[in-house]
């Protein structure tokens, strides 16, 4: 079984219904400039160098399945991103799964997604994450 299949067998086993992670979502590739800022203010990021973190580190995606198949290849460089909907992922640790969690301008949390998925938590979080006020994502009570 290739490393996809077993994402897939994952994310179908804690959520059986492919719509909900087939919905499209629109990533914001207008905010990308904000997130290099925001990545830069980082102690680890800021420290990337192979290849070093810019406007050319993100990935775009445009559906949750998309994202989740992005974090389970896992090993990522220091500086990699994934952009869903209004949220930034970038990478932290050096071939790791420890990603910095922006919404919008709003630096927030911190995860493991390869973790997250492997539990039903995962599609829960975002959508959470993505209901939340900005008082909640500051306050980590979403």
């Amino acid at each position: 079984m290739s490393d996809f299949d077993d994402c897939i067998s994952v994310l179908q086993e804690n959520c059986p219904d492919p719509n909900v992670w087939l919905q499209k979502f629109e990533p914001r590739k207008d905010l990308i400039s904000v997130w290099v800022a925001k990545g830069l203010e980082n102690p680890w990021i800021k420290k990337a160098w192979d290849p070093p973190f810019n406007n050319q580190s993100f990935v775009a995606c445009g559906t949750l399945l998309e994202l989740a198949t992005w974090f389970w290849h896992g090993n990522w460089s220091l500086g990699s991103a994934f952009i869903f909907a209004n949220l930034c992922f970038i990478n932290q640790v050096d071939g790791g799964d420890e990603w910095l969690v922006i919404r919008d301008d709003i630096v927030f949390e911190s995860i493991t997604a390869k973790a997250m998925l492997n539990h039903e938590t995962f599609k829960e979080w975002i959508e959470r994450v993505l209901k939340a006020t900005e008082k909640q994502l500051k306050e980590l009570t979403y």
